[in-house]
């Protein structure tokens, strides 16, 4: 590319948002910039410091967009506009009508010397399942992964076999975590016809998403519900109940379409009233059994082995469900707590740098 070339990027994430911003970067950035930008105030762009923050409008200088310049230097500069997709892009199309270049945000910070991995970690903080995995990636993009790929380089180039694998090892557990960061773990309610699954997917989402009926069946297709419990991002999915003579097709269709649901699921919660038999479902998918209605039976009735008891209409063993279904699919909180507070590979490509020679990233 040409050095006096100007390029512009969005380096917002697209979409909603209170506020989106443009880089502008190349030999005539201020020049180009100038002919679009009315500042308030006498001085021109051009004439101002590096450093200096520019309120004004853009295109016209009575009715264009209001928004503000930070001029950086007087080949960088950031465009400050209303958030959304609608006054960025008329920015940058603007840009490009006095033959500015648009690229991708990353492209741009490659350009500016950021690395891979730094370039997967901001992309997947745009995309983080839940405040426990942003933290995770944002540890990343701080260094901890490519601090710890150096360190077993280090030992690796001292000869330290045992510190090579040891790193290694520890890494390869702690991806099990990373690569689900960007994507909801999945857990699928399931059970036989009015067992209270419904109620149940409504008292941990805390809300009514769910319609409730005392009618067996109500419930004939998949209802997914994301929700957030103890920091992570969970797809909840609400099914049909199983039964040994379904009503109809359309029962019957809810029924294989279960069935599927539970096929694909990071945890089942095998859901139970008082009174009913343990419902069909296949086997070697990690579940936790859930006896529901307990306010409508005593303590002292005989549970199945390790059910949790929970009532939606009493708000009982709500918390303990939540906790219990987190204790399942993040196990590495309560066994290994340091795992996660260190470097997590979170990409295919990582983890293949485990297998060759340590030190790239």
């Amino acid at each position: 590319m040409h050095s006096a070339t100007v390029r512009v990027a969005l380096l917002t994430p697209p979409g909603r948002g209170a506020l989106a911003v443009v880089g502008v970067a190349g030999t005539a950035a201020v020049v180009t910039v100038s002919k679009l930008f009315f500042p308030r105030g006498s001085l021109p762009l051009v004439d101002r410091p590096d450093g200096a923050i520019v309120f004004g409008r853009w295109a016209d200088a009575d009715r264009g967009e209001e928004l503000v310049v930070v001029r950086h230097s007087v080949g960088r500069l950031e465009v400050h506009c209303h958030g959304g997709l609608a006054a960025s892009e008329a920015v940058l199309e603007s840009l490009e009508v006095l033959g500015a270049v648009r690229e991708s945000w990353q492209d741009w910070l490659a350009a500016a010397g950021a690395s891979t991995l730094e370039l997967e970690a901001r992309d997947a903080l745009a995309r983080a399942g839940g405040p426990k995995a942003a933290q995770i990636l944002a540890r990343q993009l701080a260094g901890a992964l490519e601090f710890e790929l150096a360190r077993i380089a280090a030992f690796d180039a001292a000869g330290d076999r045992d510190g090579v694998a040891a790193g290694r090892e520890r890494m390869r557990r702690a991806a099990r975590i990373g690569l689900r960061l960007t994507r909801p773990w999945r857990v699928v309610v399931a059970g036989r016809v009015n067992a209270g699954k419904s109620s149940l997917v409504n008292a941990l989402a805390g809300y009514a998403r769910s319609i409730v009926s005392a009618e067996p069946g109500t419930t004939r297709d998949l209802l997914e519900t994301r929700i957030v419990l103890d920091g992570w991002e969970i797809d909840l999915v609400d099914t049909a109940g199983l039964r040994d003579d379904p009503a109809d097709e359309v029962e019957q269709e809810g029924m294989a379409r279960t069935v599927s649901a539970v096929a694909g699921a990071d945890l089942i919660l095998r859901v139970l009233d008082g009174g009913q038999a343990s419902a069909c479902l296949p086997t070697g998918i990690p579940e936790l059994l859930v006896l529901s209605k307990c306010d409508l039976h005593l303590v002292s009735d005989p549970a199945p082995f390790n059910a949790i008891r929970t009532s939606a209409v009493a708000g009982l063993g709500i918390e303990e469900l939540a906790a219990a279904i987190m204790h399942r699919l993040v196990p590495e909180e309560r066994t290994d707590p340091g795992l996660l507070a260190g470097a997590v590979p979170f990409t295919e490509r990582q983890i293949g740098l485990l297998s060759e020679r340590p030190g790239r990233v």
